[in-house]
């Protein structure tokens, strides 16, 4: 595609370019038979403009389709500017070649001729080299100007194709992290209620369908992420007595997320690590998640509870695949355009995430 494309650029140009030339070429013509009494423009004229532009064309036309591909494009460079000079050399021979013929055919001027010493080239034949080694130039920086375009394009396209790579084997890397923590859930439940670990079955079968299926894209609906998150600590208040855990939460209205899109589970990896580090069965824990639209931005905040012994393990735990993996993934979504500051202190542990509503998932903004 991008190579169609410049093809049709370069074809637009040059045929411009020599349309001007030769629209040039009889404007001029036109405008010194003025003085005189033929036509304005005949055929002649054009014949004229023809036998005269050809050279020029000849090599434009050798020089772009066959030197510059075949020779310049592929390496050969000395071999490129040999036959670069071997073209300008045809050329101008072939110039001189329709000069001399011109010249014999014109008429012997009356009266003694003025004496004039006789340049080693007429004038005409050096503007020939001149034209003909400029053509040759402009040819040759066009050329290279839209090679340039080219190769930066291709070089985007392939940072884009390794960017998208990236992400989605960092995304394979989530996945069965949180299949492992899930899974953890139920064994635990199945132990204390086997009652409330069959629904638990129940509801994570959903939780993992929607990981499966849904959230094969670059972004998602932000309304979409949030039923996800209300699912899953529907989960884990199956999973931790009320008396134990304070689960609190408080997210954006349907109103407030209508058109927001996030990157899909770009959450929950701060939510496992809330619950699976910072819950304690001796001591009252809690967990508190806040989303927010506001300011031109999705406002992410987890705070969880932390005791003692566990703060060195819940602080070595958070450096692990899955925060890295995070922070990747928001890296390469987001360049610099979001805002992640972690808090760890010896109560609690805070995570707050912004993310810009003009930026979304998609490499290509």
């Amino acid at each position: 595609m991008i190579t169609v494309r410049k093809n049709c650029y370069l074809v637009w140009i040059y045929t411009s370019v020599w349309i001007l030339v030769a629209a040039m070429y009889l404007f001029n013509v036109m405008r010194a038979r003025t003085y005189t009494s033929q036509p304005v423009l005949d055929l002649v004229a054009v014949g004229r403009m023809v036998r005269a532009l050809l050279p020029f064309l000849v090599a434009f036309l050798v020089h772009d389709n066959v030197l510059i591909p075949r020779l310049l494009f592929r390496g050969r460079l000395k071999l490129y500017l040999l036959s670069t000079l071997l073209l300008v050399g045809c050329v101008w021979m072939w110039q001189n070649v329709q000069f001399t013929h011109d010249m014999a055919r014109m008429p012997e001027p009356g009266g003694p001729a003025p004496q004039f010493p006789r340049p080693l080239l007429p004038l005409p034949l050096v503007l020939d080299l001149v034209y003909d080694t400029l053509i040759v130039g402009a040819n040759l920086a066009i050329a290279l100007m839209f090679q340039h375009f080219s190769d930066r394009l291709e070089r985007e396209k392939l940072l884009k194709a390794n960017a998208e790579s990236n992400l989605l084997y960092l995304r394979a890397q989530i996945n069965p992290h949180f299949y492992l923590n899930m899974l953890n859930n139920l064994h635990g439940m199945i132990e204390i209620d086997p009652a409330q670990a069959q629904e638990m079955v129940i509801d994570m079968s959903g939780l993992m369908r929607y990981m499966l299926y849904d959230t094969s894209v670059k972004d998602i609906a932000l309304s979409a992420e949030v039923a996800f998150i209300r699912n899953y600590l529907n989960v884990m208040r199956r999973r931790y007595p009320e008396d134990k855990v304070d689960i609190i939460t408080d997210f954006p209205t349907e109103a407030d997320m209508s058109g927001v899109k996030v990157p899909p589970q770009i959450f929950v990896v701060f939510i496992e690590n809330s619950f699976k580090h910072g819950i304690s069965y001796r001591h009252r824990s809690f967990v508190d998640i806040r989303i927010a639209v506001a300011d031109g931005a999705v406002v992410f905040n987890c705070r969880n509870s932390k005791h003692g012994a566990t703060a060195d393990e819940t602080h070595g735990a958070r450096s692990r695949i899955g925060l890295r993996n995070v922070s990747e993934r928001l890296r390469l979504l987001y360049g610099e355009g979001f805002l992640l500051r972690i808090d760890d202190t010896e109560t609690e542990y805070i995570v707050d995430l912004r993310l810009p509503l003009y930026a979304t998932a998609n490499p290509d903004n």
